[in-house]
């Protein structure tokens, strides 16, 4: 099961649980109430996160072209319809099958009502705010894990697009945005497959991290690399019809010490620091002087625990890294 479809189902089955509780302190104290509220708050709380990401995945687009509050208001209308119409379905259904009468009374007055209307709205805004900051970043600052600075080992990707500035004077400054959303939306799913946590979008660029283990590196992160360069191939013919543009990107991938903490005060985010972070970024100007599309460090390459199928590296030798007193030991990659 791909991790996505994974992390899709784990939030659902959290929204239905807490939803059926909300249902069930909404309920009157009797068998048929109980059961009402508590079946009403499941089938709504599967319905909403259900419709969430379902909506995300086959409507991503149009919701991503919409301004944050309208789509906030869209679906919380939307939400609203749900609430109304369930609690009666269920008091029915209930009603039928134990032939008593149902009675969706006591969950559609205001005190449950509110209640309810409330939790819905609360999981509206936490899921557009994860979709604004990410899962991880999310969570961490909810925590406050990262209030205090934290010494972190972690593999870095940058992926940066090919002949930006040139694509940008050929399209137009707004038609290169709209493609660098496109690009980076296509990335996504191959980012998360491969359990890496997009770090941050930086003008054409985007920064992916992952944990740095003691030991082997899990493979995923040199795959990711050519799972992306996949999947805008197989949108190929949207961007040349689009755009007039086949996008291709360049990269660099190092792991190291770094230091992440949030850093801000009206606006706050996760930020990490250190010479793996400038190291990395030099070793993507590598890229562009020798013109390989993708480097990885020796540091990455010689932890792998196995290259990928059809995964290739071809040692470059030591080369001269602006800052470092010695060359690096940097690899090509290529696929088949």
């Amino acid at each position: 099961m791909r991790i996505r479809t994974r992390q899709t189902i784990r939030i659902i089955a959290v929204i239905t649980i807490l939803s059926a509780f909300i249902g069930l302190l909404s309920s009157a104290w009797t068998p048929t109430g109980i059961v009402t509220g508590l079946v009403s708050g499941a089938i709504i709380g599967s319905l909403i996160s259900v419709a969430e990401f379902r909506i995300r995945s086959r409507w991503a687009e149009a919701i991503r072209r919409m301004p944050v509050a309208v789509e906030f208001l869209t679906r919380s209308a939307a939400y609203g319809i749900i609430l109304v119409t369930i609690p009666f379905v269920t008091a029915s259904i209930v009603g039928i099958l134990t032939q008593t009468p149902g009675d969706a009374s006591s969950i559609f007055s205001a005190g449950p009502l509110a209640l309810s209307a409330a939790f819905s709205l609360a999981v509206n805004f936490v899921l557009i705010l994860r979709g604004l900051l990410g899962p991880r970043v999310l969570s961490s600052l909810v925590t406050g894990r990262y209030h205090q600075p934290q010494d972190e080992n972690r593999i870095v990707l940058f992926l940066d697009l090919i002949g930006s500035t040139r694509i940008a004077e050929a399209i137009g400054d707004k038609r290169f945005h709209r493609l660098l959303n496109q690009v980076f939306f296509d990335a996504t799913d191959a980012v998360i497959e491969a359990n890496g946590e997009i770090y941050r979008y930086v003008g054409d660029e985007i920064i992916v991290t992952w944990p740095f283990p003691p030991g082997p590196i899990d493979p995923a992160c040199l795959a990711c690399v050519f799972a992306i360069e996949g999947a805008m191939a197989r949108r190929k013919q949207r961007y040349l019809k689009e755009f007039g543009v086949e996008p291709r990107m360049r990269g660099a991938l190092h792991a190291g010490h770094l230091i992440v903490g949030e850093m801000g005060d009206v606006k706050r985010e996760i930020v990490m620091l250190g010479d793996t972070m400038n190291t990395t970024a030099k070793i993507e100007d590598v890229c562009r002087r020798t013109g390989q599309r993708y480097i990885a460090s020796a540091v990455v390459v010689e932890r792998i625990a196995a290259l990928p199928p059809g995964i290739h590296t071809r040692s470059l030798g030591p080369v001269a890294i602006p800052g470092k007193e010695t060359g690096m030991v940097l690899f090509a990659l290529s696929r088949d």
